[in-house]
């Protein structure tokens, strides 16, 4: 199964639940052009590489199209990025960016099985980002698996060993968008 991770703290919070579920199979794909800047995008990678190292899991890493996945939310939205609010469309076409993106990443390597630590998060539209997880899994033969698991005790688990395994922990989506209002 190919686990898209927006970050190791995430991915933390799903580790258990995978292992429950007899994914020994899993690899991690790191595919999130929207950080920004690219300094922050290598802080996250890398976290997942620790996290993964300790897990003894592979992680493939998706080029890095900043530009394009910009290009992608101006084709696709009407007003300028900028005027957008957080958890906004601008957000939901940002989520179709990437999981476009991890589609194609398993199906060019024969994966059968897809999932997105996204799919936890509390600040983020899950119903959004697993239904349209599922169309492009049915438009290309594949299987998603919506991470079904309570925010809150996700959230806490991930707190705990992320503290236990030194993560870093960011303070912002990853887009300069929703960094602008950040005080790091």
């Amino acid at each position: 199964m190919l686990l898209h991770c927006c970050c190791a703290v995430c991915f933390l919070q799903v580790i258990d639940y995978l292992k429950e579920n007899k994914k020994e199979d899993l690899v991690l794909f790191f595919s999130n052009s929207n950080i920004f800047p690219k300094q922050e995008y290598q802080k996250r990678l890398n976290e997942l590489k620790k996290v993964a190292a300790f897990y003894k899991l592979e992680v493939f890493e998706d080029d890095y199209q900043h530009l394009n996945w910009l290009t992608y939310l101006k084709n696709n939205l009407e007003k300028p990025l900028n005027s957008y609010s957080e958890n906004s469309e601008r957000c939901l076409k940002c989520f179709e960016y990437r999981l476009k993106r991890v589609v194609e990443y398993a199906v060019k390597n024969k994966f059968s099985e897809f999932a997105t630590t996204l799919s936890v998060s509390r600040f983020k539209d899950v119903n959004f980002i697993n239904n349209f997880s599922l169309k492009l899994a049915k438009e290309n033969n594949l299987t998603y698996l919506p991470l079904i698991i309570d925010p809150f005790k996700a959230y806490e688990r991930g707190l705990v060993l992320s503290k236990k395994l030194n993560i870093y922990r960011q303070k912002y989506c990853g887009c300069e968008f929703s960094l602008k209002n950040k005080k790091l």
